[in-house]
């Protein structure tokens, strides 16, 4: 049977105090190797896969979904095929209290979109539970008539990127994240800053590695990226941990990278404020 790791002691950075809940839930992802095509899987949900997804790409990704008071909207995409007649996306993202998942074509059309709204007593809370939305959940262009097979598609969803371990990338694979947030006047009619979610909450320091935040060693300097020099690494094995992040990052235009870099400069984008400029 599948077993659940519960994240007790993970917190969004800055708020110590809050113990984090996710579709009513303490806060808890798959052990993945606990998992498999053929086990009981009957403790999956919808939330608990999209958390094991984006927590095992990178930490700050989930946070992303739980801290609605800094981010209105995330989007996690990863495409695969990348630019083949197969050309796939599977997305991830969350408006305001909304979240989507599912599977897009390569003209950006939608094959499965599956809705989820989140049911809180608290405005901006993402403890409540998690309430299927029938109307904005559909197959192709055909709407689903009931909550069950909201439930149905969303399990599938992400036991599929599960089992595929969709937060690992590969030859023509590529992530892409993207933000939104009032800090820095952003319009929610837009497409959201492309970013580095490691920049979410601290700014960039080429003296600690990127993957682990350990320094450098008085013998030893840390290894810089050498494309784009916006990561360092203690070590090969935290390089390629950090490979399905910072593969985006690397491909980023000079305007988005820089972008992402100027208002992550404060400590990261969460601390961005007009009265921070320069």
């Amino acid at each position: 049977m599948a077993a659940l790791l519960h994240l007790r002691d993970i917190r969004i950075p800055g708020r110590p105090d809050l113990s984090l809940r996710l579709d009513g839930q303490p806060l808890s992802i798959v052990e993945e190797k606990t998992f498999s095509a053929d086990c009981d899987s009957s403790a999956l949900t919808p939330a608990v896969g999209v958390a094991t997804v984006l927590y095992n790409w990178c930490p700050e990704a989930l946070f992303a979904l739980l801290d609605t008071e800094n981010w209105f909207s995330f989007t996690w995409t990863l495409t695969v095929s990348q630019g083949e007649e197969t050309e796939t996306k599977f997305e991830i993202g969350r408006i305001r209290q909304q979240v989507t998942m599912g599977t897009l074509d390569k003209d950006g059309l939608w094959k499965v979109m599956v809705t989820y709204d989140m049911a809180s007593a608290e405005f901006g809370s993402m403890e409540g539970t998690w309430q299927p939305n029938v109307e904005e959940t559909m197959v192709d262009d055909k709407n689903v008539d009931h909550a069950v097979e909201v439930e149905r598609l969303g399990i599938a969803f992400v036991k599929d990127l599960i089992l595929r371990q969709r937060w690992l990338t590969g030859k023509k694979m590529r992530h892409d994240f993207f933000v939104e947030s009032s800090h820095i006047g952003m319009s929610p009619w837009e497409d959201g800053m492309r970013m580095n979610p490691r920049w979410l909450y601290e700014s960039l320091d080429l003296f600690k590695c990127s993957t682990c935040r350990s320094g450098a060693e008085s013998d030893k300097n840390l290894n810089r990226c050498g494309r784009c020099g916006t990561a360092a690494y203690c070590s090969s094995a935290c390089q390629q941990r950090d490979w399905p992040v910072h593969k985006a990052v690397c491909a980023m235009s000079l305007e988005d990278r820089g972008k992402a870099l100027h208002y992550s400069q404060h400590g990261g984008l969460a601390n961005w404020r007009e009265s921070t400029r320069d």
